[in-house]
């Protein structure tokens, strides 16, 4: 007889899933796990005092719940006798399992229900002409109410960009919310019980680099650095003699970009994080208003320390480089300006 101690059932974040624990009185037990009716495990396990464990589920199911963010986990145990390979009882596990690299302090079936795919917890500030999404698990409808100057609002539907059964994207990018005569000031997304707030920088100011990166849920985010972009390109050069000349016969080229986030709020300081983490960042080029995903980059240095102090806003820099081998890029779809306007205008 099978014997569940410790047991799965409802939604759990890829991060925190239990052990699961059983106890049997045959001689061991068949366990099989499935994932989204694809077996991926199968083997005999055999008892200690009684007792079976599996345990750091996490370790074998966060890279199939990466690939699909939400997957069903279906945990087969059946019990076999010493003298038969016949299942003599069998109990079915079922549970879903969504991707999240945090350690979320509520539990996923809550926090699904009433948030939206991101560690920012508070408003988001935007600009003009910016691109920005937002993810949620689940299908529900979606809409957003702008607020004006004037102190007029006025509610749009949203139509999912990207998503399937399981997940949901929007584009709430906050130039489909403006109206002739007025000043969009803010607007507020929701769906379902998520909201979600973004505020208009009235500065519009330069963005460079912009990137999008993968967060802890796996959904894209995209981050638009406004400070001070710097190039610093390096060259190793090795050389010698052939016949009567040196020549430089290797040559690497190391093109080191520094990037300034520009003056965040505290709640947007904890969610930059986000992208010191990511392991897939990526630069965005904007051409004609349209986005383009360009080269794929790789975070070699950052410094993201901020105090509680009242006289101080956080603000971080970083260094990245290209990912790829080759870094002599020719990037026709340049991202932003690298110093201000006043520069650009001056000497082009």
């Amino acid at each position: 007889m099978i014997t569940v101690l410790q047991s799965i059932s409802g939604s759990y974040f890829s991060s925190g899933i239990p052990d699961v624990e059983f106890s049997i009185t045959g001689y061991r037990a068949g366990v099989v796990i499935s994932v989204d009716g694809a077996q991926i495990y199968s083997e005999h396990l055999y008892p200690v005092n009684g007792k079976i464990a599996l345990t750091e589920l996490d370790t074998l199911l966060t890279p199939y719940a990466r690939q699909s963010l939400k997957v069903a986990l279906c945990i087969v145990i059946s019990e076999e006798a010493e003298d038969s390979s016949t299942a003599t009882s069998t109990v079915t596990l079922n549970a879903d399992i969504i991707y999240c690299a945090a350690d979320v302090g509520t539990s996923a079936a809550d926090f699904i229900s009433s948030h939206f795919l991101t560690t920012l917890d508070g408003e988001k500030t935007t600009a003009v002409n910016r691109l920005e999404y937002l993810h949620y698990i689940g299908t529900d409808s979606a809409t957003a109410t702008a607020h004006y100057d004037d102190g007029s609002t006025k509610a749009f539907k949203l139509l999912p960009v990207a998503g399937n059964s399981k997940y949901t994207t929007l584009d709430v990018s906050p130039g489909q919310f403006f109206l002739d005569g007025h000043v969009l000031v803010c607007f507020v997304i929701q769906a379902g019980e998520r909201t979600f707030r973004f505020s208009i920088d009235f500065d519009e100011p330069d963005c460079a680099p912009v990137l999008v990166f993968d967060n802890s849920f796996g959904v894209e985010e995209l981050l638009y650095c406004t400070g001070t972009h710097t190039v610093a390109p390096s060259y190793k050069r090795e050389s010698g003699f052939v016949g009567k000349y040196n020549r430089n016969y290797n040559i690497r080229e190391t093109r080191t970009f520094k990037a300034d986030t520009g003056i965040l709020s505290f709640t947007m300081a904890n969610w930059v994080d986000e992208l010191f983490r990511s392991q897939s960042i990526h630069i965005v080029n904007f051409r004609d208003g349209n986005p383009n995903i360009g080269k794929e980059i790789l975070i070699t240095d950052s410094k993201s320390e901020y105090t509680n102090d009242d006289d101080e806003l956080p603000r971080f820099t970083f260094s990245f480089e290209y990912a790829q081998r080759n870094h002599n890029v020719v990037d026709v779809l340049r991202s932003g300006r690298i110093f201000d306007n006043t520069f650009d205008n001056t000497f082009n």
